[in-house]
């Protein structure tokens, strides 16, 4: 079984001896048998059998609660270094591998398979004891009578032989509503994050519940219990065949070979033994068999995830980061695989709801050489409908980013500015091209280092209550000046380094980014869509405040935005259109 070999793989020389104590275990409880069978026998001397059997019992005893033990701490460090496994094989993926799998298939193999196998192994200790107890309970039975023996036997075979067969099916079944499993989650991580929408939409709602969430968990219901009923099938069918062999031996075996009542009656006391450990076998197999199929998908998922390489062994040498950042990109492309291409939601240009109402900093409608966020169809007409599907590529991209500098990256929706930026920091690996940082080239040698310069905020962040990575003295009083400025003090408070609260709407929450940002102090800063969720005051603070202090203290800064009315701030203005640099993005803002 995949389970033995998963914990043999843990600790072989743990195993061997939690084979040993259950051994020990079953020859002592076989050993109790045939003293019981000894004192019901007629003439027997009771008081001869008091010792051996209390020695006995206790051995069997001991052995039992050793086995046990053993198999149960090897049982809980293999379930401990698996989540330990599986947990650093995440956080060593590629990012775009990641991205691929999707987040309900990392949720599912992290919760339910590591539940289901955690589950299957704890039962393994009892399951080992009772197959050394069956074993042992048989041992005693060809002792008392080879015919009655091998009738058993012949019971038992017939029975597992038939068991095994209608358990197949059990797995197979095991294995569709795991698959199905991972529907269901994606349908809930849906329905958590879409909720507004779904409310919003009776009909969608209704759609939703019927096709996708509803549907999958009924599949996956009928599937448990078409599994679980099978399984019962298979118990009850084990159970009628081990019946079927008594009663032949009981009623056939015995007025056949004419067999002496103290071995029927040895014979029924060994069976009587041998009926609780037979059940709790049966029961049990359900479980092992979804922790096998749980094994199984933890295996693939590692296989999935090592298939785009790791970042475990990427080296670092521990030196400082760089004092400022002179980012070149030479000829850097990158081209997505399958489900991840961005989509595009662009369509035929939509004529304006009303006139432009020009305002300050406003620079009027678009024209040659002025800026603008609409989409212009590339020379030669519209891209065709397939540009942004699956293999959309974005690049080659040449293109200098310097200290003191602040750079704006702007294009319509799905043109490549958020791989662009994971391209700058590092999370992507161009495909074609280079990178360097002040003349030094990045790959697979320096790139762990390489990130470490860069401080990033994109869209999907993710906030930490903690401030982890952060051992010098006194972050807290940094963090409080910081929240002060940042205008977050009446809603947050900082204590050892912990965050009071972080359930804020959107922009207070990405004010908590960007203090996080500030704290680092790194030479690159790239800031995806950052003023997108700020009200317009704290926005104006953002765009003449925050990013020129940067470029004042000598930071590289790239700002994805739409903020045509900030367009000025900008040193340099990088135009994206369906994954190519715009011939028109050489405006040069006035600094704010």
């Amino acid at each position: 079984m995949a389970l033995i070999r998963f914990l043999l793989s843990i600790s072989r020389a743990r195993i061997i001896a939690v084979f040993i104590a259950g051994l020990i275990s079953g020859v002592a409880n076989t050993y109790l048998l045939l003293l019981i069978r000894d004192v019901l026998a007629p003439h027997a001397n009771h008081h001869q059998a008091v010792v051996p059997f209390i020695v006995t019992a206790v051995v069997a005893l001991i052995a039992s609660v050793i086995s046990q033990v053993l198999l149960i701490r090897l049982t809980q460090q293999a379930v401990y270094q698996l989540r330990v496994q599986l947990s650093e094989a995440v956080v060593a993926a590629p990012l775009e591998r990641l991205e691929r799998l999707g987040v309900h298939r990392l949720l599912a193999t992290l919760t339910e398979d590591v539940r289901a196998l955690s589950q299957a192994v704890t039962a393994l200790p009892n399951f080992c004891v009772d197959v050394v107890t069956i074993v042992g309970c048989l041992v005693a039975l060809a002792v008392v009578s080879g015919p009655v023996f091998t009738v058993t036997v012949a019971g038992t075979a017939l029975s597992i032989l038939g068991v095994e067969i209608l358990l197949r099916r059990v797995k197979r079944l095991y294995r569709e509503s795991r698959e199905n499993e991972d529907a269901l989650l994606r349908s809930f991580h849906a329905v958590t994050v879409g909720i507004k929408e779904l409310k919003l939409h009776r009909g969608r709602r209704a759609d939703f519940m019927d096709r996708h969430l509803v549907g999958a968990a009924g599949e996956l219901r009928d599937q448990n219990v078409d599994a679980g009923v099978r399984a019962s099938v298979a118990h009850g069918y084990g159970r009628l065949v081990q019946n079927l062999a008594m009663a032949v031996i009981l009623f056939v075996l015995a007025s056949t070979l004419q067999l002496p009542a103290h071995i029927l009656v040895s014979y029924v006391l060994i069976t009587i033994f041998l009926a609780m450990p037979m059940q709790h076998f049966m029961s049990r197999i359900p479980d092992l068999i979804r922790g096998d199929v749980a094994l199984a998908k933890i295996r693939a998922m590692d296989l999935t995830i090592a298939a785009g390489g790791v970042e475990d062994r990427l080296p670092y040498d521990g030196r400082p980061v760089a004092a400022s950042a002179r980012l070149t990109l030479s000829g850097v492309g990158y081209t997505y695989q399958g489900e991840l291409a961005p989509t595009s939601t662009l369509g035929p240009e939509l004529p304006p709801m009303g006139p432009p109402r020009p305002g300050p900093g406003h620079p009027g409608p678009p024209g040659p050489g002025g800026p603008h966020t609409g989409h212009r169809p590339p020379p030669g007409g519209p891209p065709p409908p397939h540009a942004l599907a699956p293999g959309f590529r974005l690049g080659p991209l040449d293109l200098l980013l310097e200290p003191g500098q602040i750079t704006f990256v702007v294009g319509g929706n799905g043109s490549g500015k958020s791989t662009l930026a994971k391209l700058i920091t590092g999370l992507y690996a161009p495909q074609c091209g280079t990178i360097t940082l002040n003349g030094e080239r990045v790959d697979e040698h320096n790139v762990e280092w390489f990130r470490q310069n860069c401080s990033a905020i994109f869209t999907d962040f993710h906030l930490f209550e903690d401030y982890l990575g952060f051992d010098r003295p006194g972050i807290d009083d940094e963090v409080r000046e910081y929240l002060i400025a940042l205008q977050l003090a009446d809603k947050v408070t900082v204590q050892d380094g912990r965050l009071s609260t972080v359930a804020l709407s959107q922009g207070q929450r990405k004010r908590l980014a960007l203090l996080t940002a500030l704290l680092e102090d790194r030479p690159l800063y790239v800031f995806d869509e950052w003023a997108a969720d700020q009200e317009p005051g704290f926005r104006d603070v953002f765009y003449t405040r925050i990013l020129p202090g940067l470029r004042d203290r000598g930071k590289t800064v790239v700002v994805i935005t739409h903020d045509d009315r900030y367009f000025h701030c900008a040193d340099q203005i990088v135009k994206l259109d369906f994954g190519v640099r715009a011939a028109d993005d050489a405006l040069q803002g006035t600094r704010c």
